[in-house]
């Protein structure tokens, strides 16, 4: 009997030795199984467990003048940066996983919520070292509760740009807290200060942080808000790089594993020469212009060698964020500063005449040689059209019509060309079209009137101008670039290019090629690209070119002779209201475009002053001082960019006399055409109103309809 017990407890122990070797059998095998054959797997995953990843920013590539002359580049700032994640495991740590929390709004169902209280955090973290360092900057409270919960593996901006007695004080100091570090990053800069601010325009922070995304799909914080920033911030962004670090359980960082750099945005080389620019934004200071535009173009291929706007801004004052008293006052200054002038539509008075000449010679119903009797006044329809000169002119031709700016003359010289020749050529020079340099919400495509145009704007025409149908009178008018007419100065400038060139129409071109930061080419936009041709007899041309050195030799623009030199150019003043702080005004808008030498045509200047006199005495001066130091420049002479602070604006020469010792003989007619100036009649049914985006709603000043 003792016999079989001890029998049956042998055979059950060693069934259990038999499950305790089986057991061990697996867990070694297991064992084996992680620990030789998968050990990369899990050393993978526990790196994974105890690595972080953080990202470091890109820097935005150059933006260089057509010489290599950087107008926007970048500089290291020095900031204060809240790694939040980081902040929030200290925090648990140090206070035994006790966490302030907030209340949320209930659910939809009733239930509470809340959330770490990131803020109280941040508080609580910086108070050792905020005396110190006279961290003085407040809280952003919404801007960092946002960036936890969407944001929190990358450091959290503080405070930009610390001066370095801040930086050698934390370093010094050993001020180190888990989660705030003074780091460096790339900030733009504009070299030159408000130097061709309308053509760079400025950076800012992305509105939607679903838009504008890097590779790694996170959104850049820096993206270009306005102007050349905007439009090519695709090429100018880079691409970011990120640091792994290991770090303990606790969140504190033990080494760094593995940095892949980042690769700076390419580089963009406009056609803008910054000499040239220099030439035009200092000519227009020296001029005192308060409100007004300049471009200057190579007529051999297009380019746009400057493009000056006034008033202007500084670009610097949005880096890293532009201030609330600094963005407000920008908004509500009257005169526009963020408006870009050389791309907004006016009326170009007698400027317009050039192409309406072009455009009867080549209908083929007057010649060079058509006279015209030029009266004091014309009848035409049932009003009665004046001259600037009420004295009879006598007979006379294109050329010195030209010359003197003869409005009878292009009354009846339009008339007989016809309006539907008129819009052809306009059609030809890209007038009514937006070029799109700095893309086309900021630029207009301005107003090519005639018949067509007329019917597509029937309803408006009706109601506010009791228009309903196109007569002679509108198309004499339209003649002396009065009426609807609105051209912007880009348009213009192009224009003439063609007049001197021999009548090509080139693409305006304001951006040459891209470079990586290889120095490999990635983008090119040739030069020379040809947008359509005027096609002109080569003795019409002539003659009209003719007509324009004439008006610079003893015409209405003599102020604008260049000793050495022949240049060919039109005057042209427009009549404009405006209306300030309840008051409406005259403000003439004043022109000036020319082209030199005439013998071989280098450069283009077109000049629009808003509040001058006439365009003979406002502009035509302000053109020969451009041209004259241009000429000057190709001989050797010393024009080179400097820092240059925002030109103010004013409105200056805006009076609410309402006549001029010229304009005895101005008298409205039913159609809005009215006799103005020497140069150009004009009428006011025009809008000359900047649109709502580059003006403030609270503005003083209101332009008239």
């Amino acid at each position: 009997m003792l016999a079989d017990t001890i029998r049956v407890q042998g055979w059950r122990l060693g069934v259990l030795a038999l499950l305790v070797f089986a057991a061990m059998g697996v867990l070694l095998s297991r064992l084996w199984n992680v620990q030789i054959v998968n050990s990369e797997s899990a050393r993978q995953r526990s790196d994974e467990q105890t690595t972080v990843r953080a990202r470091i920013a890109p820097a935005r590539g150059a933006i260089c003048d057509r010489n290599g002359v950087m107008l926007a580049e970048n500089r290291p700032s020095f900031d204060i940066d809240f790694y939040l994640d980081d902040l929030r495991r200290d925090y648990a740590e140090s206070h035994h996983g006790r966490m302030p929390m907030l209340p949320l709004p209930d659910d939809k169902h009733g239930r509470k919520r809340s959330e770490i209280d990131i803020v109280q955090i941040v508080k609580e973290s910086i108070e050792p070292i905020k005396d110190t360092l006279s961290l003085t900057a407040p809280l952003n409270e919404k801007e960092i509760r946002e960036h936890f919960r969407t944001d929190r593996d990358l450091p959290y901006h503080y405070m930009r740009d610390l001066d370095f007695a801040t930086v050698a004080n934390f370093e010094e100091r050993n001020l180190g807290v888990t989660g705030i570090q003074v780091s460096q990053s790339p900030a733009r800069e504009y070299t030159y200060g408000a130097f061709a601010a309308h053509i760079l325009g400025y950076v800012g922070k992305p509105d939607n942080q679903n838009e504008h995304l890097a590779s790694d799909g996170m959104p850049y914080e820096t993206i270009g808000r306005h102007g050349i920033e905007a439009i090519m911030d695709a090429q100018l962004q880079g691409e970011p790089g990120s640091i792994v670090q290991r770090v303990s359980s606790q969140g504190y960082v033990k080494e760094k594993l593995h940095q892949d750099d980042p690769t700076m945005g390419n580089t963009l080389y406009l056609t803008i020469d910054s000499r040239v620019q220099y030439i035009a934004e200092t000519a227009m200071r020296h001029a005192s212009v308060g409100r007004g535009a300049v471009v200057v173009m190579d007529p051999r291929n297009g380019d746009v060698l400057a493009m000056v706007s006034i008033p202007s801004y500084d670009p610097n004052k949005f880096i890293p964020k532009i201030q609330a008293k600094d963005w407000d006052a920008l908004n509500q200054d009257p005169t526009a500063p963020l408006f870009n002038r050389a791309l907004h539509a006016y009326a170009p008075g007698s400027t317009y005449k050039i192409m309406v000449a072009l455009a009867g010679l080549k209908s083929g119903n007057v010649t060079v040689n058509t006279d015209f009797d030029c009266p004091g006044a014309i009848q035409i329809d049932d009003h009665l059209f004046h001259n600037s000169d009420s004295t009879d002119a006598g007979t006379m031709s294109l050329v010195h019509a030209i010359c003197v700016s003869s409005d009878v003359f292009f009354y009846q010289y339009g008339m007989k060309a016809g309006i539907d020749a008129i819009d052809a050529m306009g059609k030809l020079a890209g007038f009514g079209h937006k070029w799109g340099l700095l893309g086309d919400a900021d630029e207009d495509a301005g107003i090519l009137p005639g018949p067509e145009w007329m019917k597509d704007n029937d309803a408006w025409l009706k109601k506010t101008h009791n228009i309903d149908h196109w007569s002679r009178a509108q198309t004499a008018n339209t003649s002396i670039g009065q009426g609807f007419v609105l051209v912007t100065p880009l348009q213009m400038a192009t224009f003439l290019c063609a007049v001197a060139n021999g009548g090509t129409v080139y693409q305006p071109r304001l951006y040459s090629h891209v470079v990586d930061y290889k120095g490999d080419t990635q983008a090119e936009i040739p030069a020379g690209t040809v947008y359509n041709t005027l096609d002109m007899k080569p003795s019409d041309l002539k003659a009209v070119q003719e007509g324009m050195k004439e008006v610079v030799d003893e015409g209405t623009a003599t102020l604008a002779q260049v000793p050495g030199y022949s240049i060919a150019g039109k005057t042209g003043t427009a009549q404009a209201h405006i209306k300030i702080d309840g008051e409406l005004r005259r403000d003439l808008k004043c022109w000036f475009y020319c082209y030199g030498p005439f013998e071989a045509p280098r450069y283009v200047t077109c000049v629009v002053v808003e509040g001058g006199t006439w365009g003979g005495t406002t502009t035509a001066p302000i053109a020969q001082e451009i041209m004259k130091r241009l000429f000057d420049m190709d001989k050797g002479g010393a024009e080179n960019a400097t820092f240059l602070p925002p030109a103010e604006g004013n409105f200056n020469g805006s009076t609410t006399d309402e006549t001029h010792p010229w304009d005895t003989a101005a008298k409205p007619a039913d159609n809005g055409a009215t006799v103005d100036n020497p140069d150009a009649p004009s009428t006011t049914p025009t809008s000359d109103i900047p649109p709502p985006s580059a003006r403030s709603s609270a503005s003083g000043v209101k332009h008239a309809h």
